[in-house]
């Protein structure tokens, strides 16, 4: 393996990071000893000991933990840990706000400063590491804490809803009943698509089997499954409001405030996860699990079993990040920060609920319904027993 991440490397960078730290916080005693120098220096001292150096910190802390064990995935510690660190702060909430000038700066960095930081330096590393490990053809090794830490996350994200008790209640149960709604409806689904596109070809189309797989509950793996009910909840519902907004009537029910509209996005996005997602995601799982692969005897190709384009565009990198990134700013007037907080709060809130509903699906709902739809279609005459 190469030499990075190296705890040599995080050394430096903590060295960087303590002494940007302390000299914004001397720029900022100076401000205190020479009232006339405030004007000149406030942005910088803040920016170097609230931003900049901590930041720096806790990335240089992030890569030598990364470098412990870098084939066993110690990276993943400092990317959970960046996304759990701010649990607490949002917990207790007003308590810290009114600490005055001390909890602003404690919820400064346990949110804006500090995560970023350790899951941008886990992300690097990470990459620097499979990078290497490819290039040394170095065996991928499973670990199990990666698990554990998955759990972590799930939990702290609902965590985050404990001051209102009634809207974690929610998406608990929206979690649970999105994850039912999948088990059930997407085998049977992904069998019936199937079947519909068989008879309609009429003898033209054959199904083989290429090679099956399974699905990993791994971090990587669970966030970018969360990916597609988040961006087709999104995707849906924004498409929803535009259609909405052409029409007076729709327009004038509409709530005016910035947050309720995001709140009013967020319930229509998540109840588009529940009612649809399974379209987008456990459908083209197993279609993708399952080897399964459709022959077309007449152009003489074979792919993958699709599902509509429709659906696909909802999901597109593209319309999730425009899409969003647009509501918000508009039903701010233009306010970017208020604009930011209201998209955190969309993401957060959504991913909440898809990513609780991807590990439930994986854990306990992929392999059986894997094995449905194979015990349908060898029912049905489609593919071989031996397949």
């Amino acid at each position: 393996m190469r030499s990075e991440p190296s705890t040599k490397t995080g050394a430096i960078v903590f060295l960087i990071g303590i002494a940007v730290t302390l000299t914004g916080i001397i720029l900022e005693w100076v401000q205190l000893s020479m009232p006339g120098l405030r004007a000149h220096y406030l942005a910088l001292s803040t920016t170097l000991y609230i931003d900049i150096g901590p930041g720096l910190t806790a990335a240089s802390v992030a890569w030598i933990v990364s470098s412990m064990n870098p084939i066993k995935k110690f990276y993943l510690i400092p990317i959970a840990i960046g996304i759990i660190s701010p649990t607490p702060t949002l917990i207790l909430g007003s308590a810290i706000i009114n600490m005055g000038y001390l909890g602003a700066i404690i919820w400064h960095l346990t949110i804006f400063s500090i995560p970023p930081a350790l899951i941008t330096s886990g992300v690097i590393a990470g990459i620097v590491v499979e990078r290497h490990r490819r290039r040394d053809e170095v065996p991928d090794i499973k670990v199990g804490f990666e698990k554990h830490l998955l759990y972590l996350i799930a939990i702290a994200l609902f965590l985050i809803f404990l001051r209102e008790p009634l809207a974690l209640l929610r998406l608990v149960i929206l979690a649970l009943a999105t994850w039912i709604l999948w088990h059930f409806i997407s085998p049977r689904l992904a069998f019936y698509l199937l079947v519909r596109k068989m008879r309609k070809g009429m003898g033209r189309y054959e199904l083989i089997f290429h090679k099956r797989t399974g699905e990993e509950l791994t971090l990587s793996n669970a966030f970018s499954k969360s990916y597609y009910p988040l961006a087709f909840g999104l995707g849906f519902s924004l498409t929803l409001f535009n259609i909405v907004e052409l029409f007076p009537f729709f327009e004038i029910s509409m709530p005016s405030d910035p947050m309720a509209k995001a709140v009013q996005l967020v319930m229509f996005s998540i109840l588009a996860v529940v009612v649809g997602s399974a379209y987008v995601g456990p459908v083209v799982w197993l279609y993708r699990d399952s080897g399964i692969r459709i022959k077309d005897n007449a152009a003489m190709v074979v792919e993958e079993p699709k599902i509509h384009s429709f659906a696909n565009n909802l999901v597109e990198v593209y319309g999730f990040i425009q899409a969003p990134i647009s509501f918000t700013i508009a039903v701010t007037g233009g306010d970017y920060l208020y604009a930011i907080a209201l998209l955190a709060l969309l993401l957060v809130t959504i991913l909440t609920v898809s990513l609780a509903v991807v590990i439930l699906y994986v854990r306990f709902s992929s392999e059986s319904n894997l094995s449905y739809l194979f015990t349908k279609l060898i029912k049905e005459g489609y593919i071989q027993p031996s397949s």
